[in-house]
């Protein structure tokens, strides 16, 4: 008689267990979701809080397809048009002789505002060999911004205006600075999220020059 009572105890206590656990996982879930979700309305805020209009003048259709079409590594620079601080247009994929650096950054980003000058001392060394546009996503910028930044910082390479941010989301459009490392080819060698060291960028674009080097895709937090 014990020994029937201690087995429904033990199945009684199993069951609660299954559906704690099923509640505790729900719970996980929910909260996962909403972290999402407040990332993504932190992406399109402005640095004063300011909400941001994402579709204001953009084709959703055409921004959907940018998005699912990411770009990695061995794959070759799309064709695109972006318009210059200097008033030019700049064909992304035009074919190159040259290897290119792209750094796409925000004025309010403290990290970039901190590289921006690396990036002036490399290109005045390396601009026979290497190419290097900085690329403002003006979706989350003000014009206004990205031109005193450009001014105060007295930046020597193109600054171009990626406008809607679609060239961006082909990269990952996931935080400030990102870089893109291009060889001379057109291909894409490394897409890097975060700020480099003045040591680690020299050493990217001198590998940037060489036929050949392994393709890979580093993520720095």
């Amino acid at each position: 008689m014990k020994k029937v009572v201690f087995i429904k105890f033990l199945m009684v206590m199993l069951v609660v267990g299954v559906a704690s656990w099923g509640v505790e996982t729900n719970m996980t879930y929910t909260y996962a979701a909403s972290v999402a979700a407040k990332n993504v309305q932190t992406q399109e805020e402005n640095e004063d809080g300011e909400r941001l209009e994402a579709g204001k003048g953009v084709d959703t259709e055409l921004d959907t397809i940018e998005v699912m079409q990411k770009i990695q590594p061995g794959q070759p620079l799309p064709s695109m048009i972006l318009k210059g601080l200097d008033g030019k247009s700049y064909n992304m994929g035009v074919k190159r002789d040259k290897a290119l650096v792209i750094s796409f950054w925000a004025s309010w980003c403290d990290p970039c505002r901190l590289e921006a000058p690396v990036l002036n001392e490399l290109y005045s060394k390396y601009k026979h060999d290497v190419d290097v546009y900085g690329i403002n996503v003006t979706r989350y910028d003000r014009l206004e911004d990205v031109q005193k930044f450009f001014h105060s910082l007295k930046l020597q390479f193109p600054v171009l205006l990626d406008e809607q941010g679609a060239l961006f989301e082909r990269f990952g459009g996931a935080a400030f600075p990102t870089h893109v490392m291009v060889d001379r080819h057109g291909q894409v060698r490394e897409i890097i999220i975060g700020m480099l060291s003045e040591g680690e960028l020299e050493r990217k674009i001198e590998l940037l020059q060489k036929k050949d080097g392994a393709f890979e895709v580093r993520i720095d937090r």
